[in-house]
């Protein structure tokens, strides 16, 4: 080892003392209080339509709406308002076993004829994070039997090529848990994402090999009912920040649908395969997960075909002029425009100097509303010496904010692959909204091994140091000496 290599160790040596001291002078980056969250303003519009040759009287129509959950979600309806071409309407509202909707009266409409409905709700979405006790072995209540059950050309769980594969996963599994986690394991690492036109059942996805969310989520349904696991699906929309800005088509674009299994101890807990990044995300759903209805399979499959319930979703009646037939159709389309979500993304550097490596984490205001009071920190393993979180007063919405740190590895960093959190507390300056909020980012950090220098190169350094140290002795010998 060199004077300068000696030297950086005692430099960084104090320099993590000095980091450590900073450190408990300085509030943590996420407040316990702080609530890990986003605000929608999501619009739904449904252009009714008397596409036949008569008038059609009394018109109705009956369309979902998003709730407050606390249960399969942790969801709020801040605002609501319903209009019809233009003019606000105050329908009334009905509630369903796991449903809540309204019906919509729009009088006769002539051939030809439409009518605009625009449903406009404002959400604060929760990341859904249900204290789960793997061990737990306690009964299933009763009355949750029933979403056991296999339902047909949906969730085929008493088929054999389903329920063996789910007991083959299964067998060594001690509980509830680790049987659906085991499921849920093989179907991320076996059935692949792949975008579909149509919607299929667990076992046409079984049989297909691949899915997308409905699809996969089909799949585990039935495998851990196989199980006697009560589950059902849950479906709604995922705000995904790479739409921003376009005016994404709600249906088409953002649809999304995940699992609810229930285990003792624990209640209903999320099991998405596709999100994040199709790699999915077992026992929590984040703040992304825009949740409409929960369903256990009632109702679903529809002159042969799957048809998910909830928002976006619209049914008609009507009457005919004197007995003559007539037809309305609905087309649906939507946005979700965001108004506080502060969209976080980590990133690193390719080069590690003197066992430091540089993170920077990007924060771009997603919302409508202005973001105050930043602070930005990373929450590392024990591989890593913490780091101090850093601030900024403000972030308008579309501005973007880039914190640089310059982490320090430990020895039992290298040869790892790391998971790193960024977390990013901030107040929204949106209508209604008291105390501060959380949005997270992450990534997965590999750091190689660290490169050792040969051993001859190792040995000649220790030759030169002894040979350092010994003249050193022989040069003080001599002075005390002449003295």
């Amino acid at each position: 080892m060199t004077w300068d290599n000696l030297a950086g160790v005692y430099l960084r040596a104090i320099a993590v003392l000095c980091c450590l001291a900073l450190m408990m002078l300085v509030v943590p980056a996420a407040r316990a209080d702080a609530e890990e969250a986003a605000v929608y303003k999501i619009t739904i519009t449904y252009n009714v339509q008397n596409v036949g040759a008569n008038t059609a009287l009394g018109v109705k129509a009956v369309v979902s709406l998003f709730d407050n959950a606390t249960d399969f979600a942790d969801q709020q309806v801040l605002s609501e308002t319903i209009s019809v071409d233009g003019d606000q309407v105050y329908p009334t509202i009905l509630k369903g076993a796991e449903n809540r909707y309204t019906e919509i009266t729009l009088g006769g409409m002539a051939s030809g004829a439409s009518k605009w409905i625009w449903v406009t709700q404002t959400l604060k979405v929760k990341s859904l994070k249900p204290s789960i006790t793997p061990s737990s072995v306690a009964p299933i209540p009763s009355e949750l039997l029933v979403y056991t059950q296999p339902v047909a050309n949906l969730w085929q769980s008493d088929d054999s090529r389903i329920f063996t594969l789910a007991d083959n996963l299964a067998q060594n599994a001690t509980n509830l848990y680790y049987k659906a986690l085991q499921i849920f394991s093989y179907i991320a690492e076996n059935i692949t994402y792949q975008k579909q036109t149509v919607t299929h059942s667990a076992l046409q996805t079984l049989l297909n090999g691949n899915g997308d969310c409905d699809d996969l989520s089909n799949l585990f349904i039935a495998m851990v009912r196989a199980e006697n696991i009560p589950a059902k699906v849950v479906t709604g929309y995922a705000y995904l920040t790479s739409y921003a800005g376009t005016q994404a088509d709600l249906v088409s674009d953002m649809g999304h649908a995940w699992s609810l299994i229930y285990l003792p101890g624990s209640g209903w807990v999320p099991a998405d395969e596709t999100m994040p990044e199709s790699v999915g995300t077992f026992g929590e759903a984040d703040y992304s997960h825009i949740a409409g209805e929960a369903r256990g399979g009632e109702g679903v499959v529809s002159g042969g075909q799957i048809i998910w319930k909830g928002p976006g979703q619209i049914s008609e009646s009507w009457g005919q002029y004197h007995g003559e037939a007539t037809t309305i159709n609905a087309a649906v389309t939507g946005t979700v425009t965001p108004q506080a979500l502060l969209e976080v993304k980590v990133d690193h550097s390719s080069t590690i100097s003197n066992d430091t490596l540089p993170f920077t984490v990007t924060v771009t205001n997603m919302g409508q509303s202005q973001a105050s009071n930043l602070s930005v920190g990373l929450d590392l393993d024990s591989s890593f010496d913490a780091v101090t979180p850093q601030s900024n007063s403000s972030l308008a919405g579309g501005e973007q904010w880039v914190a640089t740190f310059d982490v320090h590895l430990k020895e039992g960093a290298y040869g790892e692959n790391h998971a790193v959190l960024a977390e990013v507390t901030y107040t929204s300056a949106y209508a209604g909204l008291t105390g501060e909020l959380v949005n997270v980012g992450n990534a997965t950090v590999p750091i190689l091994p660290k490169q050792t220098a040969p051993v001859e190169v190792q040995d000649l350094m220790i030759l030169v140091l002894i040979g350092v140290v010994l003249g050193a002795v022989v040069g003080i010998a001599a002075f005390v000496a002449r003295r």
